[in-house]
Protein backbone atom coordinates (compact mmCIF):
# COMPACT_ATOMS: atom_id res chain seq x y z
CA UNK A 1 0.00 0.00 0.00
CA UNK A 2 3.34 1.77 -0.12
CA UNK A 3 1.86 3.82 -3.59
CA UNK A 4 -1.15 4.99 -1.89
CA UNK A 5 1.11 7.21 0.27
CA UNK A 6 4.74 7.83 -1.15
CA UNK A 7 6.77 10.30 0.65
CA UNK A 8 9.52 9.81 -2.06
CA UNK A 9 6.71 11.82 -3.78
CA UNK A 10 6.09 14.41 -1.57
CA UNK A 11 5.87 17.85 -2.94
CA UNK A 12 6.25 19.64 0.76
CA UNK A 13 8.75 18.72 3.32
CA UNK A 14 8.68 19.47 7.45
CA UNK A 15 11.22 18.79 9.91
CA UNK A 16 9.47 17.69 12.68
CA UNK A 17 10.64 17.38 16.88
CA UNK A 18 8.23 16.08 19.26
CA UNK A 19 8.45 15.71 22.67
CA UNK A 20 7.47 14.31 26.35
CA UNK A 21 9.22 16.51 29.08
CA UNK A 22 9.52 16.11 33.02
CA UNK A 23 7.14 19.06 34.36
CA UNK A 24 7.82 20.44 37.42
CA UNK A 25 5.46 22.21 39.99
CA UNK A 26 7.18 25.32 39.22
CA UNK A 27 6.52 27.58 36.03
CA UNK A 28 10.17 29.18 35.53
CA UNK A 29 11.90 25.54 35.78
CA UNK A 30 9.49 24.25 32.84
CA UNK A 31 10.62 27.38 30.99
CA UNK A 32 14.01 26.64 31.52
CA UNK A 33 13.85 23.07 30.77
CA UNK A 34 11.99 24.02 27.56
CA UNK A 35 14.57 26.25 26.66
CA UNK A 36 17.17 23.66 27.05
CA UNK A 37 15.00 20.65 24.89
CA UNK A 38 15.37 23.10 22.35
CA UNK A 39 18.84 24.02 22.28
CA UNK A 40 19.72 20.05 22.30
CA UNK A 41 17.20 19.56 19.50
CA UNK A 42 18.88 22.43 17.33
CA UNK A 43 22.39 21.38 18.25
CA UNK A 44 21.69 18.05 17.01
CA UNK A 45 19.25 18.76 14.15
CA UNK A 46 20.34 21.90 12.92
CA UNK A 47 17.42 21.52 10.49
CA UNK A 48 14.56 21.09 12.27
CA UNK A 49 11.57 23.25 11.73
CA UNK A 50 9.04 22.72 14.45
CA UNK A 51 8.89 21.30 17.90
CA UNK A 52 6.07 20.58 19.82
CA UNK A 53 5.82 20.20 23.34
CA UNK A 54 2.27 18.82 25.44
CA UNK A 55 -0.41 20.03 26.93
CA UNK A 56 -0.18 23.01 29.52
CA UNK A 57 3.38 22.40 29.61
CA UNK A 58 4.60 25.24 31.71
CA UNK A 59 3.29 23.34 35.28
CA UNK A 60 2.01 20.13 37.04
CA UNK A 61 -1.49 19.02 35.16
CA UNK A 62 -2.96 17.48 38.34
CA UNK A 63 -1.84 19.01 41.84
CA UNK A 64 -3.28 16.69 44.64
CA UNK A 65 -6.70 18.98 46.21
CA UNK A 66 -5.09 21.93 45.05
CA UNK A 67 -5.38 21.23 40.99
CA UNK A 68 -8.29 24.26 40.35
CA UNK A 69 -6.07 26.84 42.83
CA UNK A 70 -3.05 25.94 40.81
CA UNK A 71 -3.51 26.24 37.69
CA UNK A 72 -5.56 29.52 38.47
CA UNK A 73 -2.05 30.54 39.84
CA UNK A 74 0.11 29.57 37.44
CA UNK A 75 -1.94 30.71 34.60
CA UNK A 76 -0.89 33.89 32.63
CA UNK A 77 -2.40 36.37 29.72
CA UNK A 78 -1.17 35.42 25.68
CA UNK A 79 1.21 37.28 25.08
CA UNK A 80 2.82 37.27 28.84
CA UNK A 81 6.03 35.82 29.77
CA UNK A 82 6.27 32.74 28.56
CA UNK A 83 5.12 33.34 25.45
CA UNK A 84 7.85 36.25 25.21
CA UNK A 85 10.20 33.74 26.29
CA UNK A 86 9.60 31.46 23.70
CA UNK A 87 9.29 33.81 20.80
CA UNK A 88 12.51 34.94 21.41
CA UNK A 89 13.83 31.36 21.14
CA UNK A 90 12.04 30.86 17.99
CA UNK A 91 13.56 33.80 15.97
CA UNK A 92 16.49 32.81 17.56
CA UNK A 93 17.03 29.18 16.02
CA UNK A 94 14.83 30.14 13.15
CA UNK A 95 12.46 27.57 13.88
CA UNK A 96 8.30 26.91 14.93
CA UNK A 97 7.29 26.32 18.53
CA UNK A 98 4.27 24.79 19.81
CA UNK A 99 3.86 24.07 23.10
CA UNK A 100 0.66 24.46 25.75
CA UNK A 101 0.04 27.33 28.38
CA UNK A 102 -2.51 27.64 30.93
CA UNK A 103 -4.15 31.19 30.09
CA UNK A 104 -5.42 33.80 31.64
CA UNK A 105 -7.87 36.73 29.58
CA UNK A 106 -9.80 39.14 32.02
CA UNK A 107 -11.20 36.53 34.78
CA UNK A 108 -11.63 33.88 32.29
CA UNK A 109 -9.36 30.58 32.23
CA UNK A 110 -8.17 28.53 29.35
CA UNK A 111 -6.05 25.28 28.53
CA UNK A 112 -4.37 27.00 25.17
CA UNK A 113 -2.16 25.76 22.67
CA UNK A 114 0.36 28.35 21.41
CA UNK A 115 2.13 27.90 17.58
CA UNK A 116 5.03 30.70 17.24
CA UNK A 117 6.77 31.43 14.06
CA UNK A 118 10.16 31.80 13.33
CA UNK A 119 10.11 35.27 13.75
CA UNK A 120 8.80 34.83 17.00
CA UNK A 121 5.24 36.22 16.17
CA UNK A 122 2.39 34.19 17.70
CA UNK A 123 0.22 32.85 14.97
CA UNK A 124 -2.22 30.70 16.29
CA UNK A 125 -3.90 30.06 20.17
CA UNK A 126 -6.34 27.09 20.38
CA UNK A 127 -8.33 27.33 23.45
CA UNK A 128 -9.40 23.83 23.86
CA UNK A 129 -12.85 23.04 23.22
CA UNK A 130 -13.80 19.19 24.94
CA UNK A 131 -13.44 19.78 28.29
CA UNK A 132 -12.59 17.33 31.64
CA UNK A 133 -11.49 19.67 33.88
CA UNK A 134 -13.59 22.43 35.31
CA UNK A 135 -11.51 24.93 36.27
CA UNK A 136 -10.75 25.71 32.63
CA UNK A 137 -13.75 27.59 30.25
CA UNK A 138 -13.94 25.76 27.03
CA UNK A 139 -12.62 27.61 23.60
CA UNK A 140 -15.24 28.85 20.61
CA UNK A 141 -13.48 26.97 17.61
CA UNK A 142 -13.42 23.00 18.15
CA UNK A 143 -10.24 23.14 15.79
CA UNK A 144 -7.65 25.94 14.93
CA UNK A 145 -6.46 26.04 11.38
CA UNK A 146 -3.10 27.73 10.75
CA UNK A 147 -0.01 27.18 7.73
CA UNK A 148 3.38 26.11 8.58
CA UNK A 149 5.27 26.08 5.58
CA UNK A 150 2.48 26.51 3.48
CA UNK A 151 1.24 23.11 4.70
CA UNK A 152 -2.55 23.17 6.57
CA UNK A 153 -2.31 22.74 9.55
CA UNK A 154 -4.89 21.91 12.87
CA UNK A 155 -4.32 22.40 16.11
CA UNK A 156 -6.34 20.42 19.28
CA UNK A 157 -5.93 19.71 22.75
CA UNK A 158 -5.87 15.85 23.97
CA UNK A 159 -9.65 15.29 24.98
CA UNK A 160 -10.90 17.27 21.56
CA UNK A 161 -10.61 14.39 19.51
CA UNK A 162 -13.63 12.87 22.00
CA UNK A 163 -15.80 15.20 20.78
CA UNK A 164 -18.09 14.38 17.62
CA UNK A 165 -18.20 18.19 16.75
CA UNK A 166 -14.34 18.77 17.36
CA UNK A 167 -14.17 15.19 14.62
CA UNK A 168 -16.26 16.54 12.22
CA UNK A 169 -14.16 19.79 12.15
CA UNK A 170 -11.31 18.14 11.84
CA UNK A 171 -12.41 15.93 8.73
CA UNK A 172 -13.95 19.14 7.50
CA UNK A 173 -10.93 21.06 7.44
CA UNK A 174 -8.87 18.19 5.09
CA UNK A 175 -5.81 19.42 6.95
CA UNK A 176 -2.14 18.37 5.63
CA UNK A 177 -1.19 18.08 9.51
CA UNK A 178 -2.42 17.81 12.96
CA UNK A 179 -1.08 19.48 16.38
CA UNK A 180 -2.12 17.06 19.22
CA UNK A 181 -0.91 17.85 22.22
CA UNK A 182 -1.45 15.46 25.61
CA UNK A 183 -1.60 15.39 29.46
CA UNK A 184 -2.10 11.55 28.85
CA UNK A 185 -1.04 8.24 29.75
CA UNK A 186 -2.71 5.11 28.02
CA UNK A 187 -2.74 4.80 23.89
CA UNK A 188 -2.22 1.03 23.94
CA UNK A 189 -0.14 -0.57 21.04
CA UNK A 190 -0.80 3.07 19.58
CA UNK A 191 -4.81 2.34 18.99
CA UNK A 192 -5.78 5.69 19.19
CA UNK A 193 -3.21 7.12 16.95
CA UNK A 194 -3.22 4.64 13.97
CA UNK A 195 -7.36 5.09 14.27
CA UNK A 196 -7.12 9.05 14.70
CA UNK A 197 -4.64 9.69 11.68
CA UNK A 198 -6.57 7.37 9.39
CA UNK A 199 -10.13 9.06 10.05
CA UNK A 200 -8.44 12.77 9.46
CA UNK A 201 -6.76 11.61 6.67
CA UNK A 202 -3.74 13.58 7.86
CA UNK A 203 -0.53 13.30 9.60
CA UNK A 204 -0.90 13.29 13.36
CA UNK A 205 1.90 14.27 16.15
CA UNK A 206 1.56 13.98 19.18
CA UNK A 207 3.65 15.89 22.32
CA UNK A 208 2.70 14.71 26.22
CA UNK A 209 4.80 14.70 29.53
CA UNK A 210 6.58 12.22 31.36
CA UNK A 211 6.86 11.79 35.33
CA UNK A 212 5.17 11.62 38.56
CA UNK A 213 3.19 14.83 39.14
CA UNK A 214 1.46 15.30 42.49
CA UNK A 215 0.38 11.42 42.87
CA UNK A 216 0.20 10.77 39.43
CA UNK A 217 2.26 8.92 36.78
CA UNK A 218 2.36 10.17 33.15
CA UNK A 219 4.20 7.16 31.12
CA UNK A 220 5.35 9.85 28.52
CA UNK A 221 4.04 8.15 25.11
CA UNK A 222 4.46 10.07 22.36
CA UNK A 223 3.89 9.42 18.41
CA UNK A 224 4.09 10.63 14.82
CA UNK A 225 1.80 8.62 12.33
CA UNK A 226 1.12 9.11 8.76
CA UNK A 227 -2.47 9.68 6.83
CA UNK A 228 -2.86 5.45 6.55
CA UNK A 229 -2.50 4.80 9.99
CA UNK A 230 1.20 4.15 10.14
CA UNK A 231 3.04 4.67 13.47
CA UNK A 232 6.02 6.30 11.72
CA UNK A 233 8.09 6.47 14.90
CA UNK A 234 7.06 6.49 18.61
CA UNK A 235 8.06 6.37 22.03
CA UNK A 236 7.65 5.55 25.89
CA UNK A 237 8.70 5.30 29.47
CA UNK A 238 11.09 8.22 29.63
CA UNK A 239 11.29 11.83 28.97
CA UNK A 240 12.70 12.17 25.20
CA UNK A 241 12.28 13.74 21.96
CA UNK A 242 11.48 12.30 18.43
CA UNK A 243 12.71 14.07 15.40
CA UNK A 244 10.80 12.58 11.92
CA UNK A 245 10.63 13.99 8.52
CA UNK A 246 7.28 14.34 7.32
CA UNK A 247 5.75 14.73 3.42
CA UNK A 248 2.70 16.06 2.01
CA UNK A 249 1.86 13.57 -0.95
CA UNK A 250 -0.80 16.09 -3.62
CA UNK A 251 -2.20 13.24 -5.26
CA UNK A 252 -4.34 12.89 -8.52
CA UNK A 253 -8.23 12.13 -8.06
CA UNK A 254 -7.56 8.54 -8.82
CA UNK A 255 -5.48 7.49 -6.29
CA UNK A 256 -7.17 9.96 -3.76
CA UNK A 257 -10.21 8.00 -4.14
CA UNK A 258 -8.58 4.37 -3.94
CA UNK A 259 -6.79 5.88 -0.83
CA UNK A 260 -9.94 7.35 0.89
CA UNK A 261 -11.57 3.78 0.04
CA UNK A 262 -8.33 2.09 1.48
CA UNK A 263 -8.56 4.33 4.88
CA UNK A 264 -11.98 3.77 5.35
CA UNK A 265 -11.84 0.14 5.20
CA UNK A 266 -8.22 0.23 7.12
CA UNK A 267 -10.20 1.94 9.74
CA UNK A 268 -12.87 -1.18 10.14
CA UNK A 269 -9.99 -3.64 10.40
CA UNK A 270 -7.94 -1.44 12.37
CA UNK A 271 -10.91 -1.49 15.47
CA UNK A 272 -11.57 -5.72 14.47
CA UNK A 273 -7.75 -5.99 15.12
CA UNK A 274 -7.28 -4.43 18.70
CA UNK A 275 -11.14 -4.97 19.63
CA UNK A 276 -10.26 -5.34 23.08
CA UNK A 277 -8.66 -1.92 22.96
CA UNK A 278 -11.81 -0.68 21.00
CA UNK A 279 -14.00 -1.96 24.22
CA UNK A 280 -11.79 -0.46 26.43
CA UNK A 281 -11.67 3.06 24.58
CA UNK A 282 -15.76 3.07 24.49
CA UNK A 283 -16.09 1.73 28.13
CA UNK A 284 -13.74 4.34 29.74
CA UNK A 285 -15.76 7.32 27.81
CA UNK A 286 -18.89 6.02 29.56
CA UNK A 287 -17.09 6.02 32.83
CA UNK A 288 -16.33 9.43 32.23
CA UNK A 289 -20.10 10.50 31.06
CA UNK A 290 -21.10 8.81 34.33
CA UNK A 291 -18.93 10.77 36.50
CA UNK A 292 -19.90 13.84 35.18
CA UNK A 293 -23.63 13.43 35.75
Amino acid sequence: MKQLYNISNATKHLKIATTAMIVDEDPEKNLQRMTNFIEEIKQNHPDVELIVFGETIHGWFFNFKTTAEYHHKISESVPGKTTEVMSELASKNNVYLSFGINEKDQDVFYNSQILIDPLGKITAVHRKRKMRESFFAPGEHPVTVTQIKDIKTGIVICYDVQSKEVNKALRKSKLDLIIHSLADDKDHRWFGTGYLSRSYDAWLINANRFGEEGGHYWNGWLSIANPLGKICISGLEKEQYLYYEIGIVEQKRFIKTIRKMYVRLGRIFHVIKNLDLALATVFDRSKVKKNKK
